[in-house]
Parts: structure tokens; C-alpha cells; sequence
């Protein structure tokens, strides 16, 4: 059997028919079909939808039958990822971000059961043909792209050697593994997602926010994956909730190693028109927030055996940089920067890094309604071509909780796509 490398697919972008039916925005997990969608898919599986009323399938999967015109019948079905290369074409000049992969091949997998999957296949060493049977498996989700996997030969199985390799880079794959990590700001977008990548990758994850109901979905999710987690509200703005936080953690888990100071929110109003409830509600859960949550935790670094920990707070680049009608947003962030580097000065001597991401233009609630000319105007200054998305981010946050940064503090990790170079 042959194994064509991974390849990138870019899957449901702009305003489409099937986005539409699904009730999609931007971001696939918006729609509850896309949840479920999302998740086969970080299963490994292909699952559609099927029409029991006129057994039509559909991959992608649709929320209404076309045949019946109703939503009455749609109900979920598994796709087998079998199917037929129907063309490819060879590519030379890649658009941004393919580069590596280039030349390659960009393929059409007609399904067995019906749809299709397009995948980008490079070093192709034996030449693809019209009506070929392969398999078409996803291994990575990123916002609302996919990587498939295209198997080729005539049984189309995975081999033991290729599941034991598989497992094995797993194992190893864990960074976090046996960490307690506490994630503020965790019901929604980035916080979610740094909470369900800290799980994947081992960590034992207390995931906090204001929202019971967000954060009780999203310990569900975790122990879906098989990690484990525990919720508990809390407005970091309040010291006493805080307080309340670390102490409940520690009574859970006995230690804490990562403290995400993610929770934030952003109220815009020209300077002079802005209230003081705007600024006052602004920097009281930016800046007074974090503080809060490092004030809090740090008695617990200073005195944990072995000594070691990390903080990773969030900033922006509209600290950097400044926005319009966000001076209270702006100036919250700005100061998460230095107070970032006072705390990882003072904490440097108990093996303590403290580092700030600074994300750009990220895919989430926060900047759901942002008007589109705006959207497509930043777009179109990314070097990089595309919006983040929550898992961009998700991914630098687990680099700098686990031991590759350890020789790191008072940095600061801009995630823009090159924006703000």
C-alpha cells in the first residue's frame, strides 16, 4: 500500500449555500450539525448527513434535504471515506501558505456514498489515475480548514506498522501530560479552545468563566476526549472569586503549574464620548483581572515543590498599535504588557515564566460582528492571506506552558499572520 503525505483543503469559506442552511457565520462549530461535524472529524471519521425519507446522502452535510426541501428527515450518517478520483491537476505557483508543498497535486475524491473531498496530495511518485479507488481520511482541524490524509491501494487499510507508529507519536505528543492548568475566559473562542488543546495534550484543565453553562459543555467535551476537568465560575474582576478559584484548583488537584489569563472584553466608544462604566468595565477585567489572577497564584509558585510554573497572559496588537473607538481596550492591554514583565522579573527566581500572546485578527465571538467590508479590508493586509483561528492561537499557548519554553519569559508572541510585522 502507498500513503500520499498530508495535504491541506481549505473547507467552507464565505457566505455559501450549505453555510447558510447550516445557520454558519464564520466558524463551522457556530451550527450545531457543524459541532458534531467538527468532531467526527477530530475522530478520524467522515460523518454526513442522510434524508430518511428519500435516503439522499450528503457530505458535506446539510442540514436541509434538497430532494424533500424540509429539515423534518436529516439525521447524521457515517461515511466510509471511500471513493474514486474523479480529476487533479498539477500545481506549480502555490497561493500563500502552500509553499511547501509545492508542486503538488490538488485531487477530487468522488465518495462512495456521495460528495466529495478535495485534497492537496504532493510527491506523488506514482502518478494518480482517473477512476482510481483511494481513502480519504482527516487528521488536523484548523478553524474551517481540514487536512486529509489520501490513502491509495487496493485494500485501502491502514497498516500495523503505520497504527503503530501512529500511536506511538501520540504518547509522545503529550507535552502536558499530569499539568493542572487553569484557564480563564474558557467558555468561548480562544479560552475554549487553549482548554481543549491543554486536554489533548494531557493537562488536567480547570476551565473558568462568568457562564456556568459554557464552561459545564466544555468539561463534557473534555471528558469526551478522555481528559479530565472541572468548572468553575468566575468573574476574575472580583478578587474574592478569584481567591475562590485557585483555592477550589488546589483543593482538586493539590498544585497548579499553568495559570491562561485569557478572560476579556471589549466595549468601544470614541475618547470623548466614552463613559466611565466603559472604562471602568474594560480595564477591570483586562488589566485588574490579570492582576488579580497573579496575585492570587503566585504565593502557590513561590512555595510549590519543585519550583517551576507559568503564566500566559493575553494581549493584542491593538496595544501595540492603538484602534479606534478601543482606548479602553487598548490601554488594558498595554498595561498586560508591563505588568507581564514586572511579574516575570519578580517570579524569574522561582523557575516562574511569564509570557503574553499578542493575537491579531482571531475568528471568534468577540469579532463575530465586525462589519464585513471591515473583515475583508484586514484580510486583504495579511501576508498570510486568511483570518486566525482559535486553534492558531491555542497552539502557542501550549508551546509556552510546556518545558520547550522554559528558557523564555517577559517575551511576547505575536499571532497575526504577519499584520502587524
Amino acid at each position: 500500500m502507498d500513503t500520499v503525505n498530508i495535504a491541506l483543503f481549505t473547507f467552507f469559506r464565505g457566505e455559501d449555500e450549505t453555510m447558510k442552511q447550516f445557520g454558519y457565520k464564520n466558524y463551522i462549530s457556530q451550527s450545531k450539525i457543524g459541532e458534531r461535524f467538527l468532531k467526527a472529524l477530530r475522530e478520524g471519521r467522515l460523518e454526513g448527513t442522510k434524508c430518511s425519507q428519500c435516503s439522499t446522502l450528503y457530505y458535506p452535510p446539510r442540514a436541509t434535504c434538497k430532494e424533500c426541501l424540509t429539515d423534518k428527515f436529516i439525521e447524521p450518517s457515517e461515511f466510509s471515506g471511500k471513493g474514486k478520483v474523479l480529476s487533479f491537476s498539477e500545481v506549480h505557483i502555490p497561493p500563500a501558505g502552500f509553499e511547501r508543498f509545492a508542486p503538488y497535486t490538488v485531487t477530487v475524491v468522488d465518495l462512495k456514498e456521495g460528495g466529495r473531498v478535495v485534497a492537496w496530495v504532493d510527491d506523488v511518485t506514482d502518478p494518480l489515475k482517473i477512476g482510481e479507488d483511494v481513502l480519504v481520511k482527516p487528521e488536523v482541524i484548523e478553524g474551517d480548514r481540514v487536512i486529509y490524509r489520501v490513502l491509495r491501494g487496493k485494500d485501502i487499510t491502514i497498516s500495523s506498522e503505520e497504527l503503530a507508529v501512529t500511536e506511538e507519536f501520540k504518547v509522545k505528543a503529550k507535552r502536558l501530560m499530569n499539568k493542572v492548568a487553569i484557564v480563564t475566559g474558557a467558555g468561548k473562542g480562544i479560552g475554549r479552545e487553549i482548554a481543549l488543546e491543554y486536554a489533548r495534550e494531557g493537562a488536567k484543565v480547570v476551565v473558568a468563566a462568568r457562564t456556568k453553562s459554557d464552561i459545564d459543555s466544555l468539561v463534557n467535551e473534555i471528558m469526551e476526549l478522555g481528559g479530565e476537568a472541572i468548572a468553575i465560575t468566575c468573574d476574575v474582576s472580583n478578587v474574592e472569586e478569584v481567591n475562590r478559584l485557585v483555592r477550589e484548583a488546589l483543593e482538586n488537584y493539590q498544585r497548579v503549574d499553568i495559570l491562561v489569563n485569557n478572560a476579556g472584553i471589549t466595549r468601544s466608544a470614541l475618547i470623548a464620548k466614552m463613559t466611565d462604566d466603559i472604562w471602568n468595565s474594560v480595564i477591570n477585567i483586562n488589566l485588574t483581572g490579570t492582576f488579580n489572577c497573579i496575585r492570587a497564584i503566585a504565593p502557590h509558585f513561590m512555595k510549590k515543590r519543585p519550583l517551576g510554573g507559568k503564566i500566559i497572559n493575553f494581549t493584542s496588537t491593538a496595544a501595540k498599535y492603538g484602534n479606534v473607538g478601543q482606548a479602553a481596550y487598548a490601554a488594558s492591554k498595554w498595561g498586560t504588557i508591563a505588568l507581564s514583565k514586572t511579574a516575570a522579573r519578580e517570579l524569574a527566581r522561582y523557575k516562574v515564566n511569564v509570557n503574553c500572546i499578542m493575537p491579531g485578527y482571531i475568528d471568534t465571538a468577540m469579532t463575530a460582528g465586525t462589519p464585513a467590508v471591515y473583515k475583508e479590508q484586514t484580510i486583504a493586509q495579511i501576508p498570510q492571506m486568511r483570518i486566525g483561528y482559535p486553534v492558531d492561537v491555542a497552539k502557542i499557548a501550549v508551546f509556552l506552558a510546556s518545558s520547550d519554553s522554559d528558557y523564555m519569559t517577559g517575551s511576547i508572541l505575536q499571532v497575526d499572520g504577519g499584520l502587524r510585522m
